[in-house]
């Protein structure tokens, strides 16, 4: 058993463990600071080139219906590292009127293998990687993952609740959790906090704040860091 507790943290779609790490920056080392082991594994399926390649008309439309630009996000050095592959927790596919998430067994199977032995005491995840941690941490919570009764806190990062129909799971509401949910006015994606908000309602006791000005991204002001660590190291006290 890792001596150090850990903490699970999940990347963004089109990024990988250690982009999100780079992204995260004081965060991670704030947290690392506290005593917090941080465990980013990659998510269970890479995205081809094409893939690739499709979503940059959608990325820039999105960015540009708030007056962004997503060149300015989506590049090597800011969502990603110079030759990674780049992953995707859910792979959602729907037929029928019925969403299936293809790549999430795979997903959880990649956390599984990278959290084999450690102390698991929280989850973090950014965009797609929020929605990864809070199904984690509802699964883990009812007991159908092996860390649910060391899981202590989740914080959560301008991010969504994630919705399907398979695999057939049942992890809401996220009981006996801390919450820590952090969004932005100005997300291109999830503007204004509603989305963070659904988040938040799965939790007991939440702690919401929509900062105003952020986009899509982790907040790295020094308020926010300290703000991010202190709620980690209280969660174990």
């Amino acid at each position: 058993m890792s001596p150090r507790p850990c903490i699970l943290v999940l990347h963004g779609m089109t990024m990988s463990g250690a982009s999100m790490l780079a992204l995260l920056g004081p965060v991670a080392d704030a947290l690392e600071a506290a005593g917090f082991e941080l465990v980013a594994p990659n998510a269970g399926v890479a995205l081809s080139e094409a893939e690739l390649a499709g979503l940059v008309p959608w990325l820039r439309q999105t960015y540009a219906k708030v007056g962004q630009d997503a060149s300015a996000w989506f590049h090597e050095g800011a969502f990603w590292l110079p030759d990674e592959a780049r992953y995707e927790w859910f792979g959602a596919r729907t037929e029928g009127g019925r969403k299936t998430y293809t790549a999430l067994d795979a997903g959880l199977a990649a956390v599984a293998s990278a959290v084999e032995g450690r102390h698991v005491v929280g989850v973090l995840g950014f965009s797609q990687g929020c929605a990864m941690a809070a199904l984690i941490a509802g699964l883990a919570k009812k007991g159908a993952l092996p860390y649910g009764e060391s899981l202590r806190f989740g914080v959560f990062l301008s991010g969504f609740l994630p919705r399907f129909d398979e695999p057939a799971l049942d992890p809401w509401p996220i009981a006996e959790l801390r919450g820590l949910c952090i969004t932005g006015t100005a997300d291109a994606f999830f503007p204004g906090g509603e989305a963070m908000r659904e988040v938040a309602d799965q939790l007991d006791a939440p702690e919401l704040h929509v900062i105003e000005g952020l986009q899509h991204t982790v907040p790295t002001e020094p308020e926010w860091v300290a703000r991010i660590a202190s709620f980690a190291a209280e969660s174990l006290r």
